[in-house]
């Protein structure tokens, strides 16, 4: 009899100590790691700013790219590298706290988030070039410009990608 009240308690046991709420994977996290998350920080928060930069901040890139790029002002150019680098900021940061509280990735896997967090950095670099060139009497806006819209365009279509991957899977 005791064997088996053993058994079931440790059954019991088992099963409770293996439901591990949002908290609780944050609280493990934490000791493991030895880090402390922002206290903003929660799957909602981070499934919000996903969302919004595949919606949001991706159409205030795209009317960038097709309004103010091709004028290569560097005042612009700066503006928009910090807003991609803001955006990257807080996607890297939930994608940590996603990764290290055993959630997922902030764009759903390794190889999309991978993609799109390369993406973000190369347009910023890209910007930061047009940002640092030198001054001259005459220049071709097309050329100063031309890598930077490519950045542009790959950031979109991997971004394009990922959305209609979550459409597909009814994520979205």
């Amino acid at each position: 009899m005791k064997k088996i009240l053993l058994c079931i308690t440790l059954f019991c046991f088992s099963q409770f100590s293996l439901a591990c709420d949002e908290a609780c994977k944050r609280a493990k996290a934490e000791t493991a790691n030895n880090v402390k998350f922002a206290s903003y920080l929660n799957l909602r928060y981070c499934k919000t700013t996903s969302l919004d930069f595949l919606l949001q901040g991706r159409k205030s890139l795209q009317a960038y790219r097709e309004k103010q790029l091709p004028t290569a002002h560097r005042g612009g150019a700066k503006n928009i590298r910090n807003f991609i680098m803001q955006r990257k900021d807080w996607l890297q940061e939930c994608d940590n706290y996603m990764q290290l509280t055993e959630q997922g990735r902030i764009f759903r896997d390794k190889e999309s988030t991978e993609k799109i967090m390369s993406s973000l950095t190369n347009t910023a670099d890209e910007l930061q070039k047009i940002m640092m060139r030198p001054r001259a009497e005459v220049e071709s806006l097309e050329l100063v410009t031309a890598a930077a819209g490519q950045k542009f365009d790959e950031l979109f279509k991997n971004v394009d990608d990922h959305y209609l991957e979550l459409q597909r899977r009814g994520l979205l």
